[in-house]
């Protein structure tokens, strides 16, 4: 089988965001890993701290020949010379979680045409690619709700100009406890006693977002297929609330595929939240109809552990099914 037709064993992801909105966290949590993942260069070769440290000092030598005098012009040795270039082509991957390869995008400051037209670029050349394996499956572009500036112009550019087509984007809006806040202080500012201001917040702070904040993703021209709002994240004495937001994310992009093999890719690379893989092996049915095949063949020899109910139930469940 070509490798044209033949399925993924990966679920590609790009995750889109200005600093500090949180993607590392969310990544993390997905995967059910700590530290930062291995990364991984075009050509599928692990790129090692050396291996970075060689390609910046290139970069600057190739900058210093082609250099106009230092004394007539610019310097060419800036502060993004000597951090190494962002790179969206790279692949981002937790030795936890071998199902998911990330691609990461920094978000869009004001002006940012450049970093805009990157992205475009990567989407689109992803979705010619003519190969299941190595197209882009889904993109989470995350919103941090601590930050005054919602949204900036670049990005309502994105949504509004970039059509994803069938790879569909979820919004994520992290920090959502910044807005607990902000609601518990209006509730008390309003006399609510102070419990019940606190049990009070949350669903508040949901109304305000819904009333003031989710119109306006709602009516940009390529608007979100879902979103999904990630509170108490970054809670190390609250690893539920972490699992909770995770299972919210996966859930929401398994709900936003148009695709039955993708749905079923996104099940196996995640392994993390067995709750998640138990709904979705009742959810798709596939246990019912072997279950009702098997009795129609032979009601008397029907056994659970027979090898074609074990298969369609822990098909779900790659990380536990042995060779």
């Amino acid at each position: 089988m070509s490798e044209e037709v033949s399925r993924p064993d990966e679920f590609r992801i790009l995750i889109i965001g200005r600093a500090n909105a949180g993607k590392t966290t969310i990544l993390r949590a997905v995967c059910g890993a700590k530290g930062e993942p291995d990364v991984y260069d075009r050509d599928g070769y692990k790129i090692t701290t050396r291996s970075v440290v060689r390609t910046t000092l290139r970069t600057i030598r190739a900058r210093l020949s082609r250099a106009p005098d230092p004394v007539k012009g610019k310097s060419v040795i800036s502060p993004t010379s000597l951090r190494g270039e962002h790179n969206i082509e790279y692949s981002l991957r937790f030795p936890s979680s071998p199902g998911f390869v990330f691609h990461d995008s920094r978000g869009f400051e004001s002006g940012a045409v450049e970093e805009l037209e990157l992205v475009r670029e990567f989407i689109q050349k992803q979705a010619s690619l003519g190969s299941m394996k190595k197209q882009l499956h889904a993109i989470w572009y995350c919103f941090s709700t601590d930050n005054n500036r919602f949204m900036t112009a670049a990005e309502k550019e994105f949504f509004n100009t970039i059509d994803t087509g069938s790879v569909p984007v979820i919004a994520i809006f992290t920090k959502f406890d910044a807005l607990d806040a902000a609601a518990f202080s209006t509730l008390m500012d309003q006399g609510v006693p102070l419990e019940e201001a606190q049990k009070q917040a949350p669903e508040h702070a949901q109304a305000q977002f819904n009333q003031d904040l989710l119109p306006l993703v709602e009516q940009l021209a390529h608007p979100p297929r879902a979103v999904v709002c990630l509170r108490n994240m970054n809670h190390k004495g609250s690893p539920s609330s972490v699992q909770k937001g995770a299972s919210r994310l996966i859930e929401s992009t398994e709900g936003a595929l148009d695709d039955d093999a993708l749905k079923m890719l996104l099940v196996q690379a995640q392994h993390v939240n067995v709750d998640f893989c138990i709904k979705a092996a009742v959810d798709s049915g596939a246990i019912t109809r072997i279950a009702q095949s098997v009795l129609r063949e032979n009601p008397r020899t029907f056994n659970p552990l027979q090898k074609g109910w074990i298969e369609a139930l822990l098909v779900y469940f790659p990380n536990t099914w042995g060779n």
